[in-house]
């Protein structure tokens, strides 16, 4: 990655780059949720939806949306024009794995008793527990009806594929989260454990973005599978850096507060490098090992001293590193010219972002 390299506003490029940005999938995304039938639209189930979207408040009413980065069907509409399909194609399917995402969102929330995202309440402290669960397992049935579009123009035996990679990449998304969750609990966690924890937690749906993406443009498995593997190195690299903001992020930017994942015990890539230095061994055992919530002066102090020990700066190397991979294996690639350089921006802007 070149050292002058910065990261542009990801709407900006996808829409110089491949002649449309997020509109569409927007679009797709609200017709997805609206139009279902009069006494289904009425439900308070779509309300619930809409308003973990960031399309509403909590009494249902329009608000500026706040939504994602977007990253995710941005590289779905990316691949399908790097490899000369017309990007309209893959709405649905960008549609698709970006309403797969908020689900697991959805129930990430819950299960790391999170109470703020994006700088607003979280689904199940709005709803309740059940409701929210409710709610995820809805948007998952959604999302996975957003494959079969019309619009892609697939023949059934490509559709099939897609289904089938989409599939796979939501059991290796939850298997993921269950590593996450049960490394909250251990005593000791290896970097090679967590490694195998990212990439199905982030690396696995954003793979089956750039792969659908480049099937609704007409590659074949092969270039299907090289985009998988580029998608999940940038994955990786993308939740290095999301480990980086959740201990040193500007909460202004993030939404969440300062240290969070210190305070919630989460062994992210910063943690596990701060455990093999004795000076800083001994504080972070002693704060995960306590009971209850930790003292936001003890998490402060200990984010500090992780800082000035360079861990902050090594995990951002270990993030760069990936995202070089995830370079590299785009280089294998024979592409348009236009959206290589938006994938690679894109790149960049995932490890350089700060929110």
């Amino acid at each position: 990655m070149s050292a002058g390299a910065t990261s542009p506003d990801i709407g900006d490029w996808a829409a110089g780059a491949i002649g449309i940005g997020l509109g569409p999938v927007h679009e797709r995304m609200r017709e997805a949720l609206v139009g279902r039938g009069a006494a289904r639209d009425q439900l308070g189930l779509y309300r619930h939806l809409r308003y973990h979207l960031g399309w509403s408040d909590r009494a249902g009413r329009p608000v500026e949306e706040r939504g994602g980065k977007g990253i995710r069907p941005l590289l779905c509409l990316t691949a399908c024009a790097a490899v000369g399909g017309d990007p309209e194609r893959a709405t649905g399917m960008a549609a698709a794995i970006e309403l797969t995402h908020e689900f697991s969102l959805i129930h990430d929330d819950l299960e790391d008793r999170d109470r703020q995202r994006r700088g607003r309440d979280t689904l199940w402290t709005v709803v309740g527990e059940a409701q929210a669960i409710n709610a995820g397992d809805a948007l998952f049935s959604i999302a996975r009806q957003q494959i079969a579009d019309p619009r892609s123009e697939l023949a059934a035996e490509q559709l099939l594929r897609a289904y089938q990679r989409y599939d796979a990449a939501c059991l290796e998304l939850a298997e993921g989260q269950f590593l996450d969750i049960d490394f909250e609990t251990a005593e000791a966690v290896a970097i090679e454990a967590y490694l195998k924890m990212v990439e199905g937690k982030t690396g696995a749906l954003l793979g089956a973005a750039a792969a659908l993406g480049a099937l609704a443009g007409g590659a074949g498995e092969a270039e299907a599978d090289a985009f998988d593997r580029f998608g999940r190195a940038l994955g990786v690299g993308f939740q290095m850096q999301d480990d980086v903001l959740g201990i040193w992020g500007d909460p202004e930017r993030t939404g969440k507060p300062a240290g969070n994942d210190l305070a919630r015990r989460k062994r992210s890539l910063p943690v596990l490098l701060a455990a093999e230095l004795p000076e800083l061994a001994a504080p972070l055992e002693a704060l995960y090992g306590s009971g209850g919530a930790p003292a936001p002066d003890a998490v402060a102090v200990l984010s500090a001293a992780m800082d000035a020990a360079g861990i902050r700066a090594q995990a951002s190397r270990v993030a760069e590193a990936q995202a070089n991979a995830a370079l590299d294996a785009l280089s294998s690639l024979s592409l348009v010219d236009a959206p290589r350089r938006a994938l690679e921006a894109l790149v960049i802007g995932a490890v350089r972002r700060d929110r």
